[in-house]
């Protein structure tokens, strides 16, 4: 069959007009004018370029990775291209205000525009995503002048931009990054050091390239709090800065997508924000590149989900010596495969567009405590699709390969390259351990469980709306009984997810961290499981008569019945505490 992308926009449009509270976007006073007819359309373009454009190129991009010659970046064949015209279209401000030349539209939509232009292509949609997360922090802290200039000239495509944090000693621990800016006499800086895991440091398709960086000035105050944050423009004053590209790296996947370790000899820089205040100023970025990396999960998952299907359909194998062969799909085993990848995909889908729409409604709504509340639930999901999403794209990519068989293993068919591919994104933008740990300590414990509640609130009223009801003749049963399975599970899941969350409550008040961080994961994937089986209750619920009623219906039972019942293991695992895993490495240790 063929290795093409096709963009899932049915299930796309489905979500966002039918399942998500799409109203309440249109009632914000800036999404005034937005309807449906233009979210189609938009999806629609989208797809189009996703499909046309980008895919095409993904096979180039891994087969003819970017290169570094003479000091400068060569991207694959057809990247820079593909980058003029994604700029030109206006896709590269699909969600940016309209004053920096922006289209304004809700971040809503852009998750679901990412959605298809990651499940393309990977390796070129990380550069829009640090040029997004760039623009978003230069928002927030780069004051009117700076951001007025800059923005513009990043949703165009004259810059790029980069987030260099990471150095060779301080990986998540930020706190050691030892790059050092020293103030000149103008108030610029000269900036020193070397930064490592740098994606698109350089390229050679934009006019000018700026570099978000984390440094620490002399005499600042150690770890975190001293460090600040600076502008390093590629060009400054019509010549090349202090800046240049010392090494790409060599990596599992996503070759066409350069990671570089990046070297400042007293660069032109100028500070961004407070003097110590670096890390915070970074925080304005957590909630976009969460996002971004949340989506890319379900992108590639979408992807091999329907390159799989697309196989399962057509390769003929068994049967018997007096009959023909048959599709694989009529395999049991194969019929297991695709369905694990289906419910996990929509419903991961579902949640992260769901918090998505939260971040919409947390910045832009009227009422400062409705706008408080829907940023409270985004914070609070998206941790969670960000782990569970990109530990999903692996797997559903693992079930691609192993449906293809041998087959599957070929370079050539390309879903390999999925898995290579989506592999780094339990580890970058904070590994999905920390994402756990930030889960429950800054997102539980820190609020004393007011976000885990207003979840859990909403939860369960998707569970009490779904309940079968008795006719008022009491002759018989009315409402949404076939919804039983879901509808229990998602109860069962909700109410160990209250129970665990209380435990780590009382185990704060005794001071028990490391118990707490030794759950931490098990919790968050206990989270994850709840949080797409409500969504996998809602579209069951919305999804109206004929073809689609009986595929959701039908994914929200195998979901509850076989995806739903790990709940109480998670449990089990997460109140397991620190005790037995410390006593099980030591005496493992002491073994060798």
């Amino acid at each position: 069959m063929s290795n093409s992308y096709r963009a899932p926009l049915a299930d796309l449009e489905f979500l966002l007009l039918q399942v998500l509270d799409f109203a309440r976007l249109q009632a914000l006073p800036a999404f005034e004018g937005l309807d449906a007819q233009v979210v189609r359309e938009v999806l629609k373009q989208g797809a189009r370029f996703a499909e046309q454009v980008l895919a095409p190129l993904n096979a180039v991009g891994d087969e003819q990775p970017a290169q570094l010659l003479d000091g400068r970046l060569v991207y694959s064949p057809g990247f820079a291209q593909a980058y003029r015209q994604y700029s030109a279209d206006g896709w590269m401000g699909l969600d940016l205000p309209v004053e920096f030349g922006g289209q304004g539209l809700p971040r809503l939509v852009q998750a679901a525009f990412g959605e298809m232009g990651n499940g393309a292509n990977l390796a070129f949609s990380m550069l829009p995503a640090a040029v997004r997360g760039a623009a978003r922090l230069l928002m927030a802290h780069g004051g009117e002048e700076l951001a007025g200039k800059l923005i513009p000239a990043l949703i165009d495509g004259r810059s790029g931009a980069t987030i260099a944090i990471t150095e060779p000693q301080a990986g998540s621990d930020v706190g050691r990054i030892q790059t050092t800016a020293v103030e000149q006499p103008d108030g610029s800086f000269k900036l020193t050091g070397t930064k490592i895991f740098i994606s698109h440091a350089d390229n050679d398709f934009s006019e000018q390239l700026v570099h978000l960086v984390l440094a620490r000035t002399p005499g600042a105050a150690p770890g975190t709090r001293g460090l600040s944050l600076f502008l390093v423009p590629k060009i400054h004053e019509g010549a090349r800065n202090g800046v240049r590209v010392a090494r790409l790296e060599h990596k599992m996947g996503l070759k066409a997508s350069p990671t570089c370790v990046l070297e400042f000899t007293a660069a032109h820089a100028r500070r961004i924000g407070e003097p110590g205040r670096g890390l915070q100023a970074m925080f304005a970025m957590v909630n976009t590149m969460r996002l971004d990396v949340a989506v890319q999960g379900v992108a590639i998952g979408g992807a091999a989900l329907n390159r799989a299907l697309g196989y399962a359909q057509e390769r003929l194998q068994g049967g018997a010596p007096d009959r023909p062969p048959r599709p694989i799909i009529e395999h049991p085993d194969v019929r297991r495969m695709l369905m694990s990848m289906r419910v996990q995909v929509e419903g991961l889908r579902a949640l992260t567009l769901e918090a998505a729409l939260q971040l919409d409604l947390g910045e832009h709504h009227p009422d400062s405590a409705a706008a408080a509340r829907a940023l409270g639930l985004a914070q609070w999901l998206l941790p969670i699709c960000k782990a569970c999403n990109t530990e999903m794209g692996l797997e559903v990519a693992n079930l691609a390969v192993q449906v293809f068989g041998g087959h599957g293993y070929i370079h050539d068919n390309g879903v390999e390259q999925y898995v290579r591919d989506v592999r780094v994104g339990s580890i970058y933008e904070g590994t999905n351990g920390i994402q756990a740990i930030d889960l429950v300590l800054r997102k539980l414990i820190a609020d004393g469980a007011q976000r885990c509640r207003e979840f859990l609130a909403l939860v369960r009223e998707a569970v009490r709306a779904a309940e079968p009801r008795t006719s008022p003749d009491a002759t018989r049963e009315v409402g949404e009984p076939d919804l039983q399975a879901i509808r229990a599970a998602v109860a069962h899941g909700a109410d160990q997810l209250e129970r665990i969350s209380m435990l780590f409550l009382d185990w704060s008040a005794q001071g028990r961290t490391a118990d707490m961080e030794a759950g931490a994961t098990a919790y968050l994937r206990l989270a994850g499981l709840v949080g797409a089986g409500w969504m996998w209750l809602r579209m069951a619920s919305r999804a109206g008569e004929g073809p689609l009623r009986k595929a959701k219906r039908s994914g929200a039972v195998f979901y509850a019945r076989y995806v739903m019942i790990e709940t109480d293991t998670l449990a089990q695992r997460a109140q397991l505490g620190d005790a037995c895993m410390r006593q099980s490495v030591e005496q493992w240790q002491a073994g060798y």
